[in-house]
């Protein structure tokens, strides 16, 4: 690996410390409320682990295989989006690749970047749950041989990330395809060994096997990492000579400096791959309910009385984490990302309400893709009656307003330019925001739902007003957004 690479990375590692340690001191009390938040989350999560252990016949039960592999999967997915945003788009990797220094120590910098983060979330995840276990006497249903093949999949979830993050960003469709099905069988084959019959020691030498090639595959491609970051950065650095000969394509009547900021974004998030890559995600939420329609059927009985209650529950979380996942994240990003040019924007002879009203609408526009793959399918499956159908849509256009307010403020009031992760905010804000939009959301829903189970009409005139106030708050979070953005000192 060598020294250059060690420096590199400790260098990285100071500057985010330090760029961190700054937000924190400038923000006490949403780091104080991210760590409550986070204690918490971690609680209720054990707590519910605990009360599934009740159900004497449950309709289905997830095997020690499920949870492996769900963990897994998803440090894995994790460290590959990191890997593409922080790395494969970072224009300013230019400043090393240009230098004595050799590809293969940037290459290793950036791998041991995402390591380091990836480790460090799953150290301190572990060991909030391993209080949390000891001071309420939790006793997790596993049994030894989890946490061994756990402690082993968490260690190579980063690097089989890091090699799929260059081979999503390969030139070409084929060769992309090609080469993502080839690599992707790693997770294939862990999928059949963690569902196997075998015994824990073989399966734990098959996990070390798979991360064993994947470090020689790393130590091998130097040439595909100069490559594929190339071809990302020239991407990201041209996109912006095309804007003129797409054409307009936003509606006349929306005023043109809000429509022409809005076509900007959109066409930056779809030629990035953000919104196809939203869409997609959202759409195998929609698939997860289908999939969990065709396990329990119509009507599901989980015992304790709580069947009638599985499919509404199921309906609302998938229909909060859509709106977070396509709308709430991009969001945060919208200001950060411009990093050293948001000078110029700001120099524009263009109102900072008509540039948030811009951004904000190149985010809102793929919602109703939220309506019709999450909150549409489902209750129109089960069959439900008209009452419930209409409380599902305006359920899902109450969140889209609320968290896309919510989303908008924070990103002028927290925004990150940091270039050398595009803008993306630091995991306190996206925590923040994300449970402070699931307690909005509750709040703004429960009299709707309460008055809903004793008269259906009633119940659904109260949601449409609570939309409609969910609506003003957007207003209102856009307006505050403004004028917050007008305030951002640039300090570069």
């Amino acid at each position: 690996m060598g020294k250059g690479a060690l420096d590199l990375f400790s260098t990285e590692i100071k500057g985010s410390y330090r760029g961190f340690k700054e937000r924190t001191q400038e923000h006490p009390l949403i780091t104080g409320w991210f760590i409550i938040l986070l204690i918490t989350g971690f609680w209720i999560l054990l707590m519910l682990v605990e009360f599934s252990k009740g159900i004497e016949d449950p309709p289905f039960r997830l095997s020690e295989g499920d949870i492996l592999f769900t963990i897994f999967f998803v440090i894995m997915a994790k460290a590959s989006v990191e890997t593409v945003e922080n790395t494969l788009r970072n224009e300013q990797l230019k400043h090393h690749l240009s230098s004595p220094i050799s590809v293969r120590k940037v290459q290793f910098s950036r791998f041991l970047k995402v390591y380091w983060y990836n480790l460090l979330l799953v150290v301190i995840s572990l060991s909030i749950v391993s209080i949390l276990t000891l001071i309420f006497g939790f006793e997790p249903p596993v049994t030894q041989s989890f946490y061994y093949h756990l402690y082993l999949l968490l260690l190579i979830a980063p690097l089989i990330g890091f090699n799929l993050g260059m081979f999503t960003q390969v030139k070409g469709p084929f060769k992309k395809i090609s080469s993502l099905m080839l690599y992707g069988q790693n997770i294939s084959l862990i999928w059949l060994v963690l569902h196997s019959d075998l015994p824990a020691k073989y399966v734990s030498l098959y996990i070390i096997a798979l991360g064993s090639l994947s470090i020689i595959f790393l130590c091998c491609s130097e040439g595909l990492f100069w490559e594929v970051w190339r071809h990302g950065t020239n991407v990201s650095t041209n996109q912006g000579l095309r804007f003129h000969s797409a054409g307009d394509f936003l509606p006349e009547w929306i005023r043109s400096p809000v429509r022409r900021i809005a076509e900007k974004e959109i066409l930056i998030r779809w030629r990035r791959r953000e919104s196809p890559a939203t869409i997609a995600v959202t759409g195998m939420i929609g698939a997860g309910l289908i999939f969990f329609y065709m396990e329990l059927g119509s009507s599901p009985d989980l015992g304790l009385g709580i069947g009638k209650y599985v499919y509404p529950i199921l309906i609302g979380m998938s229909i909060y984490i859509a709106v977070i996942l396509q709308i709430v994240f991009p969001s945060l990003s919208l200001f950060g990302r411009e990093g050293k040019t948001f000078w110029a924007i700001r120099s524009l002879p263009v109102a900072s309400k008509d540039i948030v009203w811009g951004k904000v609408m190149a985010i809102l526009i793929y919602s109703p893709v939220i309506i019709l793959i999450v909150a549409l399918p489902l209750p129109l499956l089960l069959p439900l009656p008209l009452e419930f159908i209409l409380f599902s849509v305006f359920s899902s256009i109450l969140m889209i307003f609320l968290l896309g307010g919510i989303g908008a403020w924070a990103a002028a009031k927290f925004p990150n330019f940091d270039e050398s992760v595009n803008g993306a905010p630091d995991v306190t804000t996206m925590y923040t925001m994300m449970i402070t939009g699931m307690i909005s959301a509750f709040l703004f829903l429960a009299i709707p739902v309460v008055i809903f189970r004793v008269d259906r009409v009633l119940g659904l005139l109260a949601l449409i007003f609570m939309t409609d106030m969910s609506a003003l708050v957007l207003l209102f979070l856009l307006k505050r957004a403004g004028k917050v953005y007008e305030g951002i000192e640039m300090d570069f």
